[in-house]
């Protein structure tokens, strides 16, 4: 079995050593859609009009594919798929990483909501690979498109600064204490 250690005895299995292979998958290509996500949508707003077309068609199209996967990653979550649990502690660092987790998936799922409101509310449809995706809004202010707007660049960089900080805690897990916890989401043996 994934992500388990070798059998002490018949019929018994050591404690898990990493998460399934679907949880370090989900896990893993969010945070590369993130970081994909945050490239070009800092890009198209440093480039000539007449280049952001491809720039903002990828933006948007990565940005369906993103939250499809957060949809995906939030069912896995609440119904058990994610089953390999490991001790949490009762520690300071074992709270904070908890409401670490907590924060970054409400940023996430509120930046892709904002995502698709700013573009609803300037009168454009989101279109991903081709698809269509028409608002079920009726019109809105140019205050409200520069609210939803400004709020979704807002909080993307209060992601990537807040993963940052994830990604620290996770090094200083691996190279400092040294207890495994960079392992459970790694590949490999």
């Amino acid at each position: 079995m994934d992500g388990m250690g070798m059998p002490g005895s018949v019929g018994e299995m050591a404690a898990p050593v990493r998460y399934s292979v679907e949880t370090r998958w989900l896990h893993w290509s969010c945070a590369w859609l993130v970081v994909a996500q945050f490239g070009l949508g800092e890009v198209m707003h440093r480039v000539p009009q007449g280049m952001r077309g491809p720039i903002v068609s990828a933006h948007l199209s990565l940005g369906v594919l993103l939250a499809a996967l957060f949809v995906t990653r939030i069912v896995w979550r609440v119904t058990g798929g994610r089953a390999i649990r490991f001790p949490a502690g009762g520690g300071l660092d074992a709270r904070a990483a908890g409401a670490m987790h907590g924060v970054l998936y409400l940023l996430l799922g509120t930046v892709i909501a904002l995502g698709y409101l700013a573009r609803w509310s300037g009168g454009r449809p989101v279109t991903a690979f081709g698809v269509v995706i028409r608002s079920p809004f009726g019109p809105m202010s140019q205050a409200t498109h520069h609210l939803f707007g400004s709020a979704h660049g807002w909080l993307a960089w209060a992601i990537v600064i807040l993963a940052a900080l994830h990604v620290a805690a996770a090094l200083y897990h691996a190279r400092v204490l040294r207890d495994g916890v960079l392992r459970r989401m790694w590949g490999g043996a």
